[in-house]
């Protein structure tokens, strides 16, 4: 392997064949769970990075898993509370993790089954409970508090999904004038 410049940047590849390794973040996803009450249920991470630091249920996506079912098992494995994920909250890049960049998936959360409880065989946490968000546990780790958490209090400090935006964009309904397309509307590389 050697380092040569592809699409702008400098990447190790292969002077052999066009193999060209490209270095990507890791796909994680953390939940959101809003309980009883409006309390929040978090972790306390046994494990660096943030070792000792409280945190929302969080792990990375395993290869064969939808980002979805990742929050969802990552809350029954590190607290024992069963949890639907009510879906996407939000996206967030965190690019100064120690151990790797990622891309995580934040998913809003509600209690279904199970019960708080040690896990035997979790290592990264060492306890879970719940929390008004004027009560929070000290400290937070992983930018939780800032990027999420206080962001709660506040919902109206969320954007607004671009889901909402669909109907001003697209026509719809019968009515609606499809037009065709043509070789102008696009490219070729031909």
């Amino acid at each position: 392997m050697e380092e040569s410049i592809h699409e702008g940047r400098l990447r190790p590849s292969c002077s052999r064949c066009p193999y060209v390794f490209y270095a990507n973040p890791a796909a994680g996803s953390a939940a959101v769970v809003i309980g009883d009450q409006g309390r929040i249920l978090l972790v306390r991470r046994a494990i660096e990075p943030f070792r000792g630091a409280w945190a929302l249920p969080a792990g990375y996506q395993e290869v064969d898993e939808e980002p979805d079912a990742a929050a969802v098992r990552e809350v029954q494995e590190e607290t024992g509370v069963e949890v639907r994920s009510l879906g996407l909250l939000d996206v967030l890049f965190v690019p100064d993790d120690p151990r790797k960049p990622a891309n995580v998936l934040v998913y809003l959360c509600i209690p279904v089954g199970g019960a708080l409880r040690p896990i035997p065989e979790v290592h990264d946490v060492d306890r879970a409970g719940w929390f008004d968000l004027d009560a929070l546990p000290e400290p937070i780790g992983f930018d939780n508090y800032s990027r999420i958490l206080e962001r709660l209090r506040d919902p109206s400090g969320y954007p607004a999904s671009p889901w909402n935006r669909l109907a001003e964009l697209l026509p719809t309904g019968p009515s609606a004038q499809r037009g065709s397309t043509t070789e102008e509307d696009g490219y070729s590389k031909t």
